[in-house]
């Protein structure tokens, strides 16, 4: 008897084929993953990179009216720095207490 399937594919090679779609597919999706999660990994770092120059550039400006705060009152200017420095001085007696009694 001569076999009579006339079709060289098998259902093996078809699954075969099945599978390499399959990957290819996943691969392309990972593909395409990975160029987004870079995309995002660079937009992030130029909004970083904005961010921290804005934040220098307030920093620069305050620390300048301060300056020029000091030079224009600087009797006003020690006594607040005292003051500060007495109410923080406070602060921390206050909480090494608690802490010392615990």
């Amino acid at each position: 008897m001569e076999p009579t399937n006339s079709n060289p594919k098998t259902p093996t090679s078809q699954n075969d084929t099945g599978n390499n779609a399959a990957k290819e597919h996943v691969h392309r999706s990972l593909d395409e993953a990975q160029a987004g999660a870079a995309e995002a990994a660079t937009q992030g770092k130029e909004i970083l990179r904005a961010s921290a120059a804005q934040v220098r550039e307030a920093l620069n400006h305050t620390t300048d009216q301060a300056a020029q705060y000091v030079q224009a009152q600087p009797l006003k200017s020690l006594l607040m720095a005292a003051a500060a420095g007495a109410a923080i001085a406070m602060l921390a007696g206050t909480v090494s207490k608690r802490h010392g009694h615990s």
